[in-house]
């Protein structure tokens, strides 16, 4: 017999909404959360839970979320119009789009990412019925460029690493704030566990005084802009004092010469 969908039931499920898909406990009622908490049992989070899962709830609920289709009218109002309807009309527009100028007069933007694995799948369709190549999402910014430092510090694009810093005896977070865009693993257990350690040290750069920022042994509050002038000053230092592995580069490195002379010219005073 089936079950009832207004039946409370309870599930353990994890997060989709950032890489490190924590585990989560979901009390379920009338196909609504009623309550959500970190799942105690889940052997990496164990029991962590930072607020984008925990407002799980709000987002499902909230007053302005969208419940049917609205189509914008001539004096800017909304009229509430069926499924069918909006599909059927903006399915002729985007053929008229196609026919009279082509597929690159169409893009797709979105669909990347944790959570939005279907709608990606479901882009490359619309994209290949549009005879369209375009595909722009927030993963071709961020990871484009990741992958590709990979590249040259591994060998591999398809080398991907995560920072341990969880174990780290000494970080340094630049324009950053994992206590609330997280990022590491149970991120705000992890600050505070920093902290506590005397033998740990936390440096922040940063122009705000931020969660993070508030909790460091170090907060270089720069201006606005000018972090690349500082860690430019930071790098002269470790050539002008050799602070640097010279066996590794000599080893391991093309052009190091032409980066030691662009460098050494930085007036770090």
């Amino acid at each position: 017999m089936p079950m009832s969908t207004s039946a409370a039931r309870q599930d353990v499920t994890a997060c989709i909404l950032y890489s490190r898909n924590c585990g989560l406990s979901v009390e379920v009622e009338n196909n609504q959360f009623k309550k959500i908490k970190g799942d105690d049992q889940h052997p990496f989070s164990q029991g962590y839970i930072c607020q984008k899962a925990a407002r799980l709830q709000h987002y499902q609920q909230h007053a302005d979320r969208l419940t049917h289709p609205l189509k914008r009218q001539s004096d800017g109002s909304f009229q509430e119009i069926s499924w069918d309807q909006a599909i059927q009309e903006i399915a002729d527009q985007l053929v008229e789009i196609r026919d009279a100028h082509g597929g690159t007069a169409f893009a797709s933007v979105g669909g990347g990412g944790q959570g939005n694995h279907l709608g990606a799948a479901y882009g490359r369709q619309l994209l290949y019925a549009m005879k369209s190549f375009y595909a722009y999402n927030s993963l071709a910014q961020e990871k484009t460029g990741d992958f590709w430092v990979n590249g040259r510090l591994f060998g591999s694009q398809a080398c991907h690493t995560t920072e341990d810093v969880e174990n780290a005896d000494y970080v340094l977070f630049i324009g950053t704030n994992p206590f609330q865009a997280h990022g590491i693993p149970n991120a705000r257990d992890t600050l505070k566990h920093i902290k506590k350690d005397p033998n740990r040290t936390m440096v922040v750069f940063n122009p705000r005084v931020t969660e993070t920022a508030k909790q460091a042994d170090i907060h270089v509050q720069l201006k606005p802009g000018t972090d690349s002038y500082l860690m430019s000053a930071m790098i002269a230092i470790m050539l002008r004092e050799d602070l640097y592995d010279q066996a590794f580069i000599q080893k391991h490195t093309h052009g190091f010469e032409q980066v030691k002379q662009a460098f050494s010219a930085v007036p770090i005073e």
